[in-house]
């Protein structure tokens, strides 16, 4: 994937793309952390990227094309091979179980690794919907045999080989248009994984104490919120809501009679996620129209509002837990990331409604320099999951949890017969508001 561990990460968001440039800095043959060497952040055009899928390859070309030339000169690289993001209302996750006769095997015969990568590239085969590709295959447990539940088949002896297995697939279609979009911001440009998005979020947020104890990573978003659960260092379950951080962004607009920019800006100056102990009498003045005085809003009113979705979306994550059947496996508690976990005593919300143990995760084990700093936060924690995934495995029982890389068609205009490496250049020191007013929800409860 890189020369000297260096991996580029890009993460296309429903309104902005981050890049990260980083490289792995290993421990014998461990890797221990990753250096950050560059990074941007570009927003997209309203309508470019809706729920996740890349609608306008034009314009998200464009905005690729820019964020890969500011983390290129913040880095001194030449960004040639990536690491992409999918996610969005299209993809599915669904369990399927599989398995084998080996050919040439006898009872005291021993699985091989190479049995096992067999039996997960047979996977890419599965049946899915029309038009939906499988992207990852995911494995759970294996067969050998008799013995069910084994979660590391090589070195045992049999005849029979399956296993069981997360198979997440999306629309062919959507991303083809990711692809596209790589080829509309760089001609030169290859991707070499594509990985779904909150597996790569929880690369960055999560370590493996919290994945072999279990735990639940929550991504709360603009457009979706994704929930990745892991027990015994294995990912179990996946699921997305199409609730999330715009929802309590349009309530503000709507309980607060203000437009949309006005009502981000006020989530993320003055949001906090319990109100019991915001004072009545704190007033903060929105400057909503041109030409218009400014409003005043109670920051009371403000509290309220987003604390009634939050808990919608809390409930929402734990009802899937206890469908999920691991509520009792995850030690861990939860682990809150996306933008819209920055918002203030979010954990203590979550807890209050899920009676778990809850933290917000930042991304873990990065290199102390300024660079880090200014990347250690919610907006990159896929981006720089993007770039672990370049470094070590999702799973390490199986070669590649990703589909093998394929020809990209059509290009959008003439490319050149070689990509690109990424490789370092000369230094260049040049530049329900219903709820509120009139009905409250008490399946969810009183904070």
């Amino acid at each position: 994937m890189a020369q000297d561990n260096i991996v580029v990460g890009v993460d296309i968001g429903s309104t902005k793309i981050t890049v990260i440039a980083a490289q792995g800095k290993a421990t014998g043959s461990r890797f221990d952390n990753i250096e950050i060497l560059g990074f941007s952040e570009v927003l997209v055009p309203e309508g470019a990227v809706i729920n996740g899928s890349v609608e306008n390859i034009m314009q998200v070309g464009t905005a690729l094309r820019e964020a890969l030339a500011e983390a290129s000169s913040r880095s001194d690289l030449d960004i040639g091979i990536v690491n992409v993001s999918f996610s969005g209302s299209h993809v599915r996750v669904t369990p399927q179980s599989d398995g084998s006769i080996r050919p040439t095997s006898s009872a005291g015969d021993e699985v091989t690794q190479k049995d096992v990568d067999q039996l997960v590239d047979d996977m890419y085969r599965a049946k899915t919907e029309a038009n939906y590709d499988v992207l990852h295959v995911l494995p759970m447990e294996f067969v050998v045999d008799n013995s069910m539940g084994v979660r590391q088949p090589v070195g045992r002896t049999g005849i029979k080989l399956g296993g069981n297995f997360l198979i997440v697939s999306a629309n062919n279609q959507s991303i083809q248009r990711t692809r596209k979009s790589l080829i509309e911001a760089d001609p030169h440009l290859r991707c070499d994984k594509m990985i779904y998005a909150p597996l790569a979020t929880s690369l960055a947020v999560l370590d493996e104490g919290e994945m072999k104890a279990g735990i639940a990573m929550v991504d709360i978003g603009d457009h979706t919120t994704d929930l990745v659960i892991y027990s015994e260092g294995i990912i179990r379950h996946i699921a997305s809501f199409p609730v999330s951080g715009r929802l309590i962004t349009a309530d503000l607009k709507t309980g607060c009679g203000i437009q949309l920019p006005n009502a981000e800006k006020l989530k993320k100056e003055h949001g906090v996620a319990i109100s019991a102990d915001v004072p009545l009498n704190i007033e903060i003045l929105v400057n909503f129209l041109a030409g218009r005085a400014p409003k005043q809003v109670l920051k009371k009113n403000v509290a309220l509002i987003i604390e009634e979705r939050l808990k919608e979306i809390a409930a929402m994550v734990y009802a899937e837990i206890v469908k999920s059947g691991y509520e009792e496996h995850l030690i861990g508690g939860l682990v809150l990331t996306g933008g819209t976990a920055n918002i203030p005593e979010i954990e203590i919300l979550f807890e209050k409604v899920t009676n778990m143990p809850v933290r917000v995760g930042l991304p873990e084990r990065l290199a102390h320099t300024a660079k880090a700093d200014a990347v250690s936060n919610t907006s990159y924690s896929t981006a720089i999951g993007l770039a672990w995934a370049g470094i070590k495995s999702i799973d390490p029982r199986v070669k590649s949890i990703c589909r093998p890389p394929v020809h990209q068609s059509a290009p959008l205009r003439e490319t050149p017969t070689k990509p690109k490496e990424v490789k370092r250049l000369p230094k260049d020191d040049g530049s329900f508001w219903d709820r509120i007013i009139g009905r409250k929800d008490d399946s969810i409860g009183d904070y």
